[in-house]
């Protein structure tokens, strides 16, 4: 890209805007659903490529943004009205904040016009929003309503990075959550960033959006984010941008027909991986719980000892009684310092756990036992996944509680 000088007025005036677009896909359907429009500048000087960051600062310089953005987004639905398929393909559309803050109520939209000249439906519109560029809820909620009620799909953009706030979700309402790259990149590496990622998708589908994974550029983030519940995929891995010409390659067929194998084996080995795990805890469990149901309580806390120096998947035992109290102190696996001011320490005799998952379901459901998802040990502070089963001697029932590190979550943290 050319940082040379040049004249951002000129460039305005004789539509010297090159536009390149990049393919976003859906691993599920195995094709392109659509488009992003990025536009480069035309130096008029030496015809070198401009950034759209060296552009967009220029014209903010010269106070001719509104012109360049309406200038890139004229030419980019002049430019997406060529491609052959267009009607099967969503055209996502940046804009600029500053534009969008320029609109009255009672105007009519550039956009529309746009769309109209170059005979486009508006259902092949996807409005891209940075809200975090937007201070005024009120007018995202106007632009946001404006562009939906016309067809046009809604697209929150950059969602997840330090500016974002939920309660722009319930003012938009888009139709498309895209992830902030800055989540994606090496999200196979982190647990964090999976959790984060995970929670934004499940969101989505509550609230009726598709969620787009933004950046993907290895093979390992785009498995790990099928696996999380991504809808739709954008990145260098799939494709950088490309002009109308070289977009013959747009569906990536060869190249999703890959990936959908990738993620067929992923999927497999990951689950065994899983049931591994499970199986390895539950026989754990199964075996403590055997010599504890034929032992008096007086001997409970001698086993439990014993079997947290057998097994180092074991961060802590306890037993529970039929109404969820604690029968006991917590035996920990490793050395805790007793600090009960601490937000971290085990619990002791006569807890009440009877608001544990674990304990409301066995209890409330009559299961016999039950697996809980990953969470943050108040014991110890670490990732763990507790495994919790009623067991009966004499005429009393227990649970007995078993909190396991979950390793294959804390190796990524």
């Amino acid at each position: 890209m050319n940082t040379a000088r040049f004249d951002i007025i000129e460039i305005i005036q004789k539509e010297l805007i090159r536009i390149e677009f990049q393919p976003i896909l859906s691993l599920k359907l195995k094709k392109a659903v659509g488009v992003e429009a990025l536009c480069r500048g035309i130096n008029p000087k030496d015809r070198t490529v401009i950034s759209p960051i060296t552009l967009f600062e220029e014209a903010a310089k010269l106070g001719v943004v509104i012109d360049l953005d309406r200038l890139c987004r004229k030419t980019a639905m002049k430019e997406f009205a060529k491609l052959p398929n267009h009607e099967s393909l969503v055209l996502f559309l940046n804009f600029d904040a500053s534009v969008l803050d320029s609109i009255k109520e009672d105007e009519k939209s550039c956009t529309v016009m746009y769309a109209d000249e170059a005979g486009l439906n508006y259902h092949n519109i996807a409005v891209e929003i940075l809200e975090s560029k937007i201070e005024n809820n009120k007018k995202l909620e106007i632009i946001t309503e404006r562009y939906s009620s016309l067809g046009m799909f809604v697209v929150l953009d950059d969602f997840g990075a330090l500016h974002s706030n939920l309660n722009r979700l319930v003012i938009s309402k888009p139709d498309i959550i895209k992830i902030d790259r800055s989540l994606i990149h090496n999200v196979s590496q982190s647990y964090y960033q999976q959790s984060i990622i995970k929670s934004i998708i499940d969101l989505g589908k509550k609230i009726g959006s598709l969620t787009l994974a933004e950046g993907v550029e290895t093979k390992e983030d785009v498995l790990k984010c099928h696996e999380l519940g991504a809808d739709l995929f954008q990145g260098f891995f799939f494709s950088r941008p490309q002009n109308i010409e070289c977009l013959s390659t747009i569906c990536c067929k060869t190249l999703m027909e890959e990936i959908t194998y990738e993620i067929k084996d992923y999927m497999a080995v990951n689950l065994e991986q899983k049931r591994f795990q499970y199986n390895n805890f539950e026989n754990i469990l199964n075996k403590i719980m055997d010599e504890i149901a034929a032992s008096p309580v007086e001997y409970y806390n001698g086993i439990m000892n014993k079997s947290v120096i057998t097994y180092k998947d074991i961060e802590c035992i306890y037993i529970l009684d039929e109404f969820g109290v604690q029968v006991g102190n917590t035996v920990c696996g490793f050395d805790i310092p007793e600090n009960e001011h601490s937000l971290f320490h085990p619990s002791r005799s006569g807890a009440d756990h009877s608001l544990k998952e674990y304990f409301y379901f066995i209890n409330s459901l009559q299961l016999s036992s039950y697996y809980t998802d990953p969470y943050i040990s108040l014991a110890t502070g670490m990732l763990c996944r507790t495994m919790a089963k009623k067991f009966e001697n004499g005429q009393n029932e227990y649970i007995l509680c078993i909190d396991f590190i979950d390793s294959r979550a804390c190796n990524l943290l």
